[in-house]
């Protein structure tokens, strides 16, 4: 079985599961990208668990512009949403997203909760900070959660699912530079242009040509380098060193 056949099989698997198990779930948690909240939201959750109080988190906020994140939240507040940012590679956050599944879940006498998103969001990693301990395999890259699990902690039973996408999510060059979706070696060169060109290296008429320059990233010959220079940028958008940077915003 190729790789897109196997995810489509368990992004299908974990589809059928929240239908299924919807009407037992007193709540779901969310999970989304703080980068861009709204394109990595996945509609489904609320048609599959319609009557199920939702917490949505942005995790990665480290990565994200923190004033757009603070703007997120007051516009997830005004449509209604439980909404929290968080950073699950690190201690703390899950303690507010605890403090919103409570309220959401009111004096429900059974707790069972979902965590939910598209792939490599940091699904697990948040789970494993809730549950407090390191139970569930976390990776850098879509796919490492290949079925669903259920996990049992103090008053709540917590069910870790694979992510799910939509064609038309896949098709959105945020998701590949996220590292939601994958893509050939032949578009780093677009994807890194676009990142530069929202940051603070636009301004020239070849912005990777400039970076790579000023990297040092150069050919034996002295020309820029410009695979090596794409794959640095992408890989430095991913960990941060190019600063705090948002891909989406609540005004467009």
């Amino acid at each position: 079985m190729g790789q897109s056949d196997w995810r489509a099989g368990h992004m299908g698997h974990a589809a059928d599961t929240i239908k299924r198990l919807g009407p037992y779930l007193t709540a779901i948690i969310e999970v989304v990208d703080a980068r861009a909240p709204r394109l990595t939201h996945f509609e489904g959750w609320r048609r599959w668990a319609p009557r199920c109080p939702v917490v949505v988190v942005l995790n990665k906020q480290d990565l994200a512009d923190p004033d757009i994140t603070a703007a997120w939240l007051v516009q997830f507040a005004r449509e209604g949403e439980s909404a929290v940012a968080v950073q699950a590679t690190q201690p703390g956050g899950e303690q507010r997203v605890l403090h919103a599944l409570n309220a959401v879940a009111g004096g429900a006498p059974v707790r069972r909760a979902a965590v939910v998103g598209l792939p490599n969001l940091g699904k697990s990693t948040l789970l494993n900070r809730l549950i407090g301990r390191h139970q569930l395999r976390t990776g850098n890259r879509p796919g490492v959660t290949r079925g669903p699990q259920w996990i049992r902690r103090h008053d709540w039973e917590w069910l870790d699912l694979p992510g799910v996408l939509t064609r038309a999510q896949g098709r959105d060059w945020r998701l590949k530079v996220l590292g939601t979706v994958g893509y050939a070696a032949a578009e780093s060169e677009d994807l890194a242009t676009r990142i530069l060109e929202r940051g603070s290296w636009g301004g020239g008429a070849d912005p990777l040509a400039a970076f790579g320059q000023a990297r040092g990233l150069l050919t034996r010959g002295g020309a820029v380098d410009r695979q090596r220079t794409a794959d640095a940028v992408l890989t430095q958008f991913r960990d941060g060193r190019l600063g705090r940077l948002s891909l989406e915003s609540p005004d467009g």
